[in-house]
């Protein structure tokens, strides 16, 4: 049986590396190796180490290490390569917002060190999410409204309806978690089977101009999530918002091996 490696130091651990409790490992991990590429350790276009090999220099696991890479990926310094290292692009690149996602972890990791302001818990009417959750269109459906900020800077706007069954078990002090799915998980045992992500160009609303500081009309990346139970039902619907001029979004796919 294969041990995973632990989430702690261990005795290979980098000597220059100490975590500190008050951060994240994951963000203490991506801090370092920040700090590695912007002093050259890897130059521009070369491949870092694997994750193994980061998890054992840091004395963490592969989720921390792949977390740290995904936010580094975030800001561009590197370029993450399904199956292989990740590339170098460059030492101090332009922050940008973006998403690198293969699994519901890179969800998570995506993320990253966000903070969730709630502004309303009710019950609202919504044919759109209704029809997801296969319930009449007159549903008063239990809807999570909320901002994503990061460094006291909202980056997007969240609107998340419940199916019935779920909506009502919860209470708006239930919701301390930025990655709501884990909220369910956590207070009604509800285990997810898989997520539908769909993105759309849209233009910015009213209210998306008052949230995220733009123009009525501006450019909006909006993404739809919907979140189906282990017993193939659909729990939780995740409408989010972002301006699109400070946003990306990446896909890893796999192309068929060629016969020659």
């Amino acid at each position: 049986m294969t041990r995973r490696t632990p989430d702690r130091p261990t005795d290979v651990a980098s000597p220059d590396f100490v975590p500190d409790g008050d951060k994240p490992l994951y963000r203490q991990v991506y801090e370092t190796l920040r700090e590695a590429i912007a002093r050259g350790e890897w130059p521009e276009q070369t491949a870092m180490p694997t994750e193994g090999e980061l998890g054992l220099r840091f004395g963490v696991s592969r989720i921390t290490v792949r977390h740290a890479l995904q936010l580094l990926e975030l800001e561009g310094y590197i370029r993450k390569q399904k199956a292989r290292n990740a590339i170098v692009l460059a030492r101090r690149p332009q922050t940008r917002f973006g998403w690198q996602i293969d699994s519901i972890e890179d969800i998570i990791a995506a993320t990253g060190d966000a903070t969730l302001t709630l502004l309303s818990y009710r019950e609202e009417v919504s044919a759109a999410a209704a029809e997801l959750l296969d319930v009449p269109p007159d549903t008063r459906l239990h809807c999570l409204r909320s901002l994503l900020q990061r460094a006291g800077k909202t980056f997007a706007r969240s609107i998340i309806y419940f199916h019935p069954r779920i909506g009502s078990r919860l209470k708006r002090e239930d919701f301390d978690d930025v990655i709501v799915f884990r909220v369910m998980q956590r207070e009604l045992n509800v285990r997810l089977r898989d997520v539908k992500h769909t993105i759309r160009a849209e233009l910015a609303n009213a209210d998306d101009a008052h949230s995220l500081d733009i123009a009525e009309r501006d450019p909006i990346l909006s993404t739809q999530l919907v979140y189906r139970s282990e017993q193939g039902d659909v729990v939780e619907v995740a409408f989010t918002r972002y301006p699109a001029q400070q946003y990306t979004l990446t896909y890893s796919l796999s192309t068929p091996t060629q016969r020659t």
